[in-house]
């Protein structure tokens, strides 16, 4: 029997939509890279997975759009082979999931989750304009439009634009850029106020394991170096092309800190230097090259790092330029290890306290020694902040807690809208 009330926003099971998740390596990895056996991370993983254990619909979507050309024609009819086969080799059942191979397909009650990098931008410019078409085409859609800003600097006066198309209902970020980016505000000022932060959470395996005390007392400082920005915005901006300039530094210089810090980082660079020498090789060279030579940045991956962060008594991964933090940052505090970090929005906002939660230094190699040193020589008062930084991490960052207040935020602005 009917009571006569309506159901409250947070009893409501929507229907969520994700463009294309196959696509790029944030949910889960793309087929090309498992058929290579390469395992790179998917910092979004979490979110797949807390979405298909929950009670909501949940349904991909291939490409809606279709470029001209012949090329873009058959590489778009073999797009939901594509889908399938990635749901099938990273086990989700296509049970729990329905498909959404056309626009007409999407109704005014659903929520479309978009990633703003390789759908709206990219760091090649080209790609990022072919983003206008998709913006375009589905602008005039009634649907609640939802697009994460990962990797939003990247050819920014493009993908501003390319969102401004679009309409978007509400971006999110692990940092709220409307407020605490001189950068966002710049280039992405016109697109919405409507924005969410929305933290990294650790995946399952990043567990504390080794007692404080029996670890190195120094720090390890992990992460990759991206590719150089090539855009004039970013460099205008920022007077560098280095989206990560400290970790270039420590990278560089990492014989200089050996007493204080072991360096993990990565430089994708070089091995994109590597690449760029096959191009000039036989058909037959580079197929060899495609399945059995490995991507040099995978190295990196390949190493333990829950191991790693449960080794060492701190760690750092410093943050990118345009104010976002890399998703190490809970990972190791998952793992009982001391994080350093600078003193920012893109933490505070979390609920993070300097010196409470983690040490904070003004983002310079110099500060960051000088930091080290003195929590080498005061061990008892780092454990501390380490021992309040996983609490922290197991209080407020666990996968639940962040995105039910995350999908209820999207349920309130939903029933706004009616």
């Amino acid at each position: 029997m009917s009571t006569g009330i309506s159901p409250q926003p947070q009893d409501e099971i929507l229907k969520l939509v994700i463009y294309r998740p196959y696509d790029n390596i944030w949910f889960k990895n793309p087929v090309r890279n498992i058929v290579k056996k390469q395992l790179l991370p998917n910092k979004y993983a979490p979110f797949l997975d807390y979405l298909l254990d929950s009670e909501h619909k949940i349904y991909f979507t291939t490409k809606l759009y279709v470029d001209g050309g012949l090329k873009n024609i058959i590489k778009a009819a073999l797009e939901p082979l594509e889908l399938f086969l990635w749901c099938m080799l990273n086990g989700i059942s296509i049970r729990r999931v329905k498909f959404v191979f056309t626009k007409n397909a999407l109704e005014d009650k659903d929520v479309l989750i978009l990633m703003h990098y390789g759908t709206f931008t990219h760091e090649d410019s080209i790609v990022a304009e072919s983003g206008q078409n998709l913006a375009k085409y589905l602008s005039s859609l009634n649907l609640y439009k939802l697009v994460h800003m990962t990797h939003y600097a990247y050819n920014a006066t493009i993908g501003s634009r390319n969102l401004e198309l679009f309409n978007p209902d509400l971006l999110v970020a692990e940092n709220n850029l409307a407020l605490s980016s001189g950068f966002y505000s710049k280039y992405f000022s016109n697109v919405t106020d409507n924005f969410y932060q929305l933290p990294y959470v650790s995946s399952a395996r990043f567990i504390r394991k080794t007692q404080f005390r029996e670890r190195i007392n120094k720090m390890v400082v992990s992460g990759s170096i991206t590719f150089k920005m090539k855009d004039v915005e970013f460099k205008n901006f920022f007077k560098t092309d280095e989206l990560q300039p400290l970790r270039r530094i420590i990278y560089e210089g990492a014989d200089k800190y050996t007493n204080e810090i072991k360096s993990l980082i990565s430089d994708l660079n070089a091995s994109r230097a590597g690449g760029e020498k096959i191009k000039s090789h036989s058909f037959i060279q580079k197929v060899m090259h495609y399945f059995f030579n490995k991507h040099p940045q995978l190295n990196y991956y390949k190493q333990d790092i829950v191991a790693v962060y449960n080794s060492y008594m701190m760690f750092a991964v410093p943050e990118e330029i345009c104010n976002l933090p890399a998703i190490g940052f809970v990972e190791g505090m998952a793992c009982g290890c001391a994080f350093f970090g600078l003193d920012d929005p893109m933490y505070r906002d979390l609920g993070l306290i300097p010196g409470i939660h983690y040490v904070t230094y003004d983002g310079s190699v110099s500060d960051l020694i000088l930091k080290v040193r003195y929590y080498q020589s005061n061990i008892t008062e780092l454990e501390k902040i380490a021992n309040c930084g996983f609490e922290f991490v197991q209080n407020n960052l666990s996968p639940k807690i962040v995105y039910e207040k995350f999908i209820n935020r999207i349920k309130v602005n939903l029933a706004c809208r009616t």
